[in-house]
């Protein structure tokens, strides 16, 4: 990366077309002194405002990579006829129509993985990263592992903050939980970090989840932001979307 003043970058993930959430973060964002904003996929699917949340990303963020949900998006009208549950199915639907031809257009370009040297950036495991594969367990953090090559890696798709340390010797690996205070990490380990979900957090909290770090001190923080979770509630009745996908959002679940 090139020398610059500011060394923090910020992570955000897994928005799922929640103008309300992503609105909160991009502003708990500029009380930092950052210099990019990474988007690790998902903009879409689940809510009710893919088109503005897709250009809020486009218009804000550096890099984005691809989301699964971004990928069944593809599928166009095939969707109707996938066997995906209707809170899957009825967004994407929705998406679909909102989404300009210059926005899906933007979105079908974007990579699976990128790298920023010394930072990885995913929607999710790189073991396969077209298969969206979840990182759940120390075994499927050993193969996301066995396919990193940079000493961090950043992804969502679990839509819950996470932080795993491997042992770049003995390669054993131990899952973290963060607290929300600075973490200083260790030049002779390596990372992945969970940033969490932006627009549906499923660890129990509401609050919008990002990410900040600094890659020359090494520095990460995990964040948690309020935001107005009835009013984005109400964005999702007013298009008739189905109730579990808003009653959700109060809950972090």
């Amino acid at each position: 990366m090139p020398e610059s003043r500011n060394s923090f970058f910020a992570i955000i993930s897994d928005i799922h077309a929640n103008i309300d959430a992503l609105t909160s973060v991009l502003a708990d964002i500029e009380q930092f002194p950052v210099r990019g904003i990474f988007c690790l996929g998902d903009i879409v699917g689940y809510g009710p405002e893919s088109a503005r949340c897709v250009q809020r990303v486009m218009d804000t963020c550096a890099i984005t990579v691809l989301g699964n949900h971004e990928s069944m998006l593809f599928l166009g009208e095939k969707i109707a006829d996938q066997d995906w549950d209707i809170s899957i199915k009825k967004p994407l639907q929705l998406a679909s129509e909102q989404l300009t031809a210059a926005q899906k257009a933007w979105l079908h370009a974007r990579p699976l993985t990128a790298d920023v040297d010394p930072v990885t950036l995913s929607h999710t495991s790189l073991q396969e990263p077209h298969n969206f594969h979840y990182i759940l367990d120390i075994e499927e953090a050993k193969a996301h592992f066995a396919a990193q090559t940079t000493f961090i890696s950043f992804n969502g798709h679990t839509h819950v903050p996470l932080i795993c340390e491997e042992n770049s010797k003995s390669h054993i690996c131990r899952f973290l939980e963060p607290s929300g205070n600075p973490i200083r990490l260790a030049p002779e380990k390596r990372y992945m970090v969970n940033v969490g979900s932006v627009g549906q957090p499923r660890d129990d909290d509401p609050r919008a989840s990002y990410v900040l770090y600094d890659f020359k001190q090494r520095l990460l923080i995990h964040r948690r932001v309020n935001y107005d979770i009835a009013r984005a509630q109400g964005r999702f009745f007013k298009v008739g979307l189905p109730m579990r996908n808003a009653s959700r959002l109060s809950k972090g679940e």
